[in-house]
């Protein structure tokens, strides 16, 4: 009975979630930020799950694995499905040669100095020490879009080339994140929570591209054929089910084999579009329910680290800094590129969260001390990072106020 009760709450709170918007009530922009992310789902979560009325317990989260792998899968195809090499190749090239800049300076500040506090302040033993620092770099190098979409829907920006950068930074540093969570699973082993053995890492690649691969040729010949919607709607969810199943089933990450799979088909496949629009309008009551449960699995009873909480967000915030900064100035301009721009990317939600389930769903034991530094930073970043974005704005006097748009 439970398990129908808990089902029928998160079922209707995703259809409703997927309609309702609270971005037009009149609430601070930090405040937006929060629903915008879906933060609310987390908090709401965390009142259904094991620290509030216990409707959605262990056991009820386990069986809701079926789930969460169908929906990183599908979270992996939609992300990978934006990156069309003929796309990607109409922006300036030295847009990707910052964020992979900055990609990487962050990522590396943030697992190091994770790792020293750890090692040294913690004394955690070296394996479970590492695969900590380094999940938490992986998940502090991606930025969310969500706040500067709120800034830019409530105020109107004159330099327009900075927008696109900073869209750009966001858009794609997170594949630089999803490649990084693939060497780190390629290199570390779930079972023993210690470093894989060199073959281990080759039968991993092997396996992460066999996974891929033979879902995308499957849709491919199955696209030869004319089909009406509904039935190609059917033939991709089918696809993106059997994909997330069977990288499961090898003990892979679907989103990792998602991924894999959506730039197969971006680049192949001439009915891209058709498949991204319908991933787009399916994401968000995935998205919600993905976030109830991950925030039902948050016990309050174990104690939260507070200052690894602390650290992580101020390592998070000198690396972004630092990286954009070291970014931006490796190459030159045709347009003024504020050293600051790093306090604009500080928004963390969203793949942030697909990669932490991924990550909790192969390394169990290590939720308690991920999933509170995750969740915490998460609502600080997402309730800051507006007014960030529109303080950068302000000092470089690129802003103008949007006449047509409500202000808050």
């Amino acid at each position: 009975m439970k398990f129908l009760i808990g089902t029928a709450i998160i079922t209707g709170v995703a259809l409703l979630g997927s309609r309702i918007t609270f971005l037009r009530r009149q609430f601070g922009l930090g405040v937006k930020n929060i629903f915008f992310t879906g933060i609310e789902y987390i908090l709401l979560g965390l009142a259904l799950g094991v620290s509030g009325i216990g409707i959605l317990d262990r056991e009820m989260i386990g069986n809701f694995h079926p789930f969460l792998i169908f929906g990183l899968s599908w979270v992996g195809f939609l992300y990978g499905m934006q990156f069309e090499v003929k796309g990607l190749r109409t922006l300036p090239k030295r847009y990707f040669s910052i964020t992979s800049i900055q990609a990487l300076i962050t990522f590396l500040f943030i697992s190091i100095s994770m790792f020293l506090f750890l090692y040294f302040v913690h004394g955690h033993a070296i394996d479970r020490t590492v695969i900590i620092s380094f999940i938490l770099g992986i998940a502090g190098l991606s930025t969310a879009q969500s706040a500067l979409a709120i800034v830019n829907m409530n105020f109107r920006f004159r330099n327009q080339r900075l927008i696109d950068l900073l869209r750009y930074i966001a858009g794609v540093d997170g594949l630089f994140a999803l490649l990084f969570f693939a060497l780190f699973l390629a290199f570390t082993d779930p079972v023993s929570s210690s470093l894989a053995s060199p073959l281990s890492v080759f039968r991993w690649v092997g396996l992460t591209i066999f996974t891929a691969l033979i879902p995308t040729l499957i849709f491919l010949l199955m696209n030869r054929t004319r089909y009406r919607h509904e039935e190609f709607l059917l033939i991709l969810t089918g696809i993106i089910a059997f994909t997330g199943g069977i990288s499961s089933y090898l003990s892979l990450s679907p989103i990792i084999s998602g991924l894999t799979a959506g730039i197969a088909i971006a680049n192949t496949c001439k009915y891209r579009n058709r498949a991204l629009k319908f991933l787009n309008n399916g994401e968000k009551p995935i998205y919600i329910i993905m976030l109830i449960i991950l925030g039902a699995g948050w016990d309050l009873n174990t104690r939260v680290n507070l200052a690894l909480v602390a650290i992580f967000i101020l390592f998070r915030s000198i690396g972004k800094v630092a990286g954009n900064l070291a970014g931006v100035k490796s190459f030159r301009s045709a347009f003024h590129i504020p050293g600051t721009i790093g306090f604009s990317l500080l928004s963390e939600g969203g793949l942030t969260f697909g990669i932490i389930i991924s990550f909790i769903i192969l390394y169990p034991d290590y939720s308690a001390q991920v999933i509170p530094v995750i969740l915490i930073s998460a609502f600080i970043f997402e309730l800051i990072s507006p007014r960030l974005i529109l303080g950068f704005f302000r000092k470089t006097e690129n802003r103008k106020p949007d006449q047509g748009k409500g202000r808050t």
